[in-house]
């Protein structure tokens, strides 16, 4: 009975032992009885986290546990107690901030120690997300301000970096330097989510030309190193608004061109323009110093001179060269053209119903302005060509069209080559053409009767130019005792011309005029007077009818004394005798020498100058003297001045001071006559042979 007592006593003693061990010892709880989670507010820098199934009077406290990444490295670690008061309903709610993380931006992993159980709540993204970071600069290559726009792709109400208080800065470097090279070009400036724009200054970079790669940086802390948040590229190079070349009829006048360059712009600033041109083989012809036109420096301007580009003509190209004001150099992009070429115009040939033609050369050009033009035909005859005619045009400068009107002589193959004179004396082969001539070209040819004054005519065409001198045309024979030629001279008073007609079969009157010739009747012109009133003293042609040598016998003298009013004593050649004591000679000189006419005297010529004889070329007179047979009639009349004949009035050669001869006179030599005619002291001459030349 004893024995059963002490058993029981030992047994409740045991229980009780038992009840109470259990009551202290802990108790081993299941994580998943414990639901627990994170939520994030990125924006304040907030992790909010909560767990539920806490019983205070069973737990008393749970460990929070904060690891850092992937590496799980302990960032926080803290020991909460659990109370009625903080676990209502058996759920605990507590935060912690990136600031109590040190500002570690990092995705965090949050766990909980409860007894002898790890819970795990989640992650806090505490990361930055420059993934949703992106940079747009803007602004003009030459601008020193961009415009750097941070564009966020983040959702709406979310951080693209967590946490308050965030500032961000632009640095860049240029291309081809190492990052590390990146300098700030923008104030620390406030993080704003959603999207910003920074304003950065180029010109703080430095001085390179190029491309610039920009990023926007996340400025550093005490527990965060400096972060890139986005990247992007801008470009720094100068610009203009227009490059060209000007022309205008003042530089033409300098010979030369002007470079003009204007709006430039450039972010490390403006010192000087230097402008170089390269010919057409892409080698340096020069560089001009710019002028600068506007205090900014936005315009430039230079003039070109063709002297300075050694008179060579081409298609050059000009470069405009920049020194900012750090001294370095930068070409800038974009050239101007500047044509120096001559220019050939375009030419033409136009024949006329007159058989003539009309060279016409329509926006020729050389530089500077062309001089004279030089028009030279070419004839293509026994397999070459041969140079026919060479004339030259002045006072070319400046005009669009230029031509030339020439008389066709010929047919055949023909080309017209048109040669320009530079200011500075080049010949330049503008354009050429080459034509034909055919036989309908050379307009009349052979007899016409055509009417003159009135009075209708029979007149001898070549190559549509009326002849002024039959004589080898008819095949005239010189007077003689066996040959008569049916001859009438007309003198018109008024005009100062001889008109000498052959007697037409066919119509049966003297209306074949054959020869002109322009002459000096005598001074007085005013007296009507015949031959009554001819004396020593007298200085008039007489009017009226007369003939060669009208007392019927032949008076003729290659060499005759005459006597002046003066009462001095002259000589003339191959005189024919009119009347009392007018004579056809040649001007009378005072000795009897070819060398012996005073050029003054000559140049009278084509004007009323004599006593009373009419004054003719050596040649002149000389064929009255040959050709006129005595008794040919001679018929003196007032005339008229603007009507000198049929044939009309030749040119009349000039003569200068120092020449004592006549152009026309067959004894003097032709080698003389031609170098006094290229030396300009003739303005024509006829050979020995009678060929004329100039006139």
């Amino acid at each position: 009975m004893k024995k059963t007592l002490h058993i029981k006593k030992h047994l409740f003693s045991f229980l009780t032992l038992l009840f109470f061990t259990a009551l202290f010892l802990p108790i081993k709880a299941n994580a998943a009885d414990y639901p627990a989670s994170v939520s994030v507010n990125r924006s304040a820098g907030e992790c909010t986290y909560s767990v539920q199934g806490l019983d205070p009077a069973q737990t008393h406290e749970m460990t929070l546990h904060v690891s850092r990444g992937n590496s799980q490295t302990a960032a926080l670690e803290s020991t909460i107690a659990l109370t009625e008061e903080n676990c209502g309903s058996g759920t605990y709610t507590g935060s912690f901030s990136l600031e109590s993380l040190k500002d570690v931006y990092d995705t965090y992993t949050v766990s909980f120690t409860i007894g002898d159980s790890v819970v795990n709540a989640g992650t806090c993204d505490f990361s930055i997300h420059a993934d949703k970071l992106s940079l747009q600069i803007s602004g003009g290559t030459s601008d020193p301000a961009r415009a750097v726009q941070v564009v966020s792709s983040e959702a709406a109400g979310e951080a693209a970096i967590p946490g308050r208080n965030k500032s961000v800065s632009v640095m860049a470097w240029p291309e081809g330097s190492d990052e590390s090279t990146a300098v700030s070009i923008s104030a620390k400036t406030p993080f704003t989510e959603g999207g910003m724009t920074i304003t950065a200054n180029a010109a703080q970079a430095g001085s390179a030309y190029g491309t610039w790669h920009a990023k926007l940086v996340l400025e550093p802390s005490a527990s965060n190193p400096a972060r890139t948040l986005a990247t992007g590229t801008y470009s720094v190079a100068p610009t203009h608004t227009s490059f060209v070349v000007k022309k205008t009829k003042a530089l033409e006048k300098k010979k030369s061109f002007a470079l003009s360059i204007e709006g430039l712009k450039n972010v490390y600033g403006i010192n000087k323009v230097s402008f170089q041109l390269f010919n057409s083989n892409g080698k340096k012809a020069a560089t001009i110093a710019g002028t600068k036109k506007k205090s900014d420096g936005s315009k430039f301007y230079a003039e070109v001179t063709m002297k300075k580009l050694g008179y060579l003509l081409d298609q050059y190209t000009a470069k405009a060269v920049l020194t900012d004001q750090n001294g370095k150099t930068y070409t800038i992009d974009g050239t101007a053209s500047a044509d120096v070429r001559s220019q050939g115009g375009s030419l033409s040939v136009t024949k006329k119903s007159n058989a003539t033609c009309v060279y016409k050369l329509t926006n020729a050009y050389i530089p500077g302005n062309i001089k004279k033009m030089s028009f030279l035909l070419y004839q293509y005859k026994n397999g070459k060509w041969k140079k026919k005619d060479s004339h030259n045009v002045k006072g070319t400068a400046g005009k669009s069209k230029v031509s030339l009107k020439l008389k066709n002589d010929d047919t055949g193959k023909y080309k017209i080559r048109v040669y320009g004179f530079s200011t500075w004396g080049k010949k330049i082969l503008l354009n050429e053409k080459s034509f034909k001539l055919r036989k309908k070209d050379m307009g009349k040819n052979g007899w016409y009767y055509e009417k003159y004054a009135g009075k209708k005519y029979k007149f001898y065409y070549v190559n549509n130019e009326k002849q002024t001198d039959l004589t080898d045309i008819l095949n005239l024979k010189e007077s003689s005792a066996t040959n008569k030629n049916r001859f009438y001279i007309e003198v018109n008073r008024a005009a100062c011309t001889v008109t000498i007609f052959l007697y037409n079969d066919e119509t049966q009157k003297y209306d074949i005029p054959i020869k002109t010739c322009a002459v000096s009747v005598g001074r007085d012109v005013s007296t009507d007077a015949g031959t009554s009133a001819l004396n020593e003293q007298s200085s008039y042609t007489p009017l009226g009818n007369y003939s060669i040598c009208t007392n019927g016998t032949s008076v003729k003298y290659t060499l005759k004394e005459m006597h002046e009013p003066d009462g001095s004593i002259v000589f003339a050649r191959w005189t024919s005798h009119i009347v009392g004591n007018v004579y056809f000679h040649s001007i009378a000189v005072s000795t009897d020498s070819h060398y012996a006419l005073p050029s003054y005297r000559y140049n009278l010529l084509g004007s009323p100058a004599s006593a009373g004889c009419i004054r003719m070329t050596v040649s002149d007179a000389k064929w009255i003297y040959d050709y006129a047979s005595t008794g040919t009639p001679v018929k003196i009349v007032k005339g008229n001045s603007s009507k000198p004949g049929p044939l009309g009035k030749p040119a009349v050669i000039k003569t200068t001071s120092g020449i004592n001869y006549d152009p026309t006179d067959p004894a003097v030599p032709d080698s003389r006559k031609k170098a006094d005619y290229k030396a300009k002291k003739i303005t024509g001459y006829k050979t020995k042979k009678g060929k004329k030349v100039g006139y």
